[in-house]
C-alpha cells in the first residue's frame, strides 16, 4: 500500500491548517481512530451531525486538499489519517481567534474572561501558577 502525503513541499507536518467548524467533526472521528474508510467517517457523521454522504465527501476532499489528511489507496477506496495534530489544529484556532477578537493580544482576553466570567478562588489561584511558570519568550 502506497500513502500519499497530501502536502506540498518536504513531506513535513503543516504548521498551520485553518479548519471550519463542520471539518473539526471529521478530523475529531480520525484524531480519535485513524486510519478510517469514507463510508465508515459517513456512517458515523450521518449518526451523529444527520449529515449525508456526498456532503462528507465534500469535507474530506476539502481538508485532503488543504494537507489536514493524508490518504493511503486500498483496493478501489481511500483510507483517510490526520496529517496534522491536534494540538496544531488547536493552536491555529487559539490563534486565529486570539487575533480576530482581541487584535492578538493575550491581556484584553484575560480582562474579558476575568470581567465577565465567575472566577472562584481555585481558578484564580491555578491561573496565577500557570503565570508563574510561564517563561518568557524574549
Amino acid at each position: 500500500m502506497s500513502r500519499k502525503k497530501s502536502q506540498k513541499g518536504s513531506g513535513g507536518e503543516k504548521p498551520h491548517v485553518a479548519i471550519t467548524e463542520a471539518e473539526w467533526s471529521v478530523m475529531e472521528l480520525l484524531w480519535e481512530q485513524s486510519p478510517r474508510n469514507s463510508q465508515e467517517i459517513a456512517s458515523l457523521l450521518e449518526t451523529r451531525q444527520g449529515w449525508k454522504r456526498a456532503t462528507v465527501l465534500t469535507l474530506l476532499t476539502r481538508l485532503v486538499a488543504k494537507g489536514a489528511l493524508e490518504t493511503e489507496a486500498q483496493g478501489n477506496r481511500f483510507l483517510y489519517s490526520p496529517a496534522v495534530q491536534r494540538s496544531a489544529c488547536v493552536a491555529e484556532e487559539t490563534r486565529s481567534f486570539l487575533e480576530r477578537m482581541f487584535g492578538g493580544a493575550l491581556q484584553p482576553l484575560l480582562a474579558h474572561v476575568a470581567e465577565h466570567h465567575e472566577l472562584s478562588r481555585k481558578d484564580i489561584s491555578e491561573l496565577k501558577a500557570l503565570l508563574d511558570e510561564i517563561k518568557p519568550k524574549s
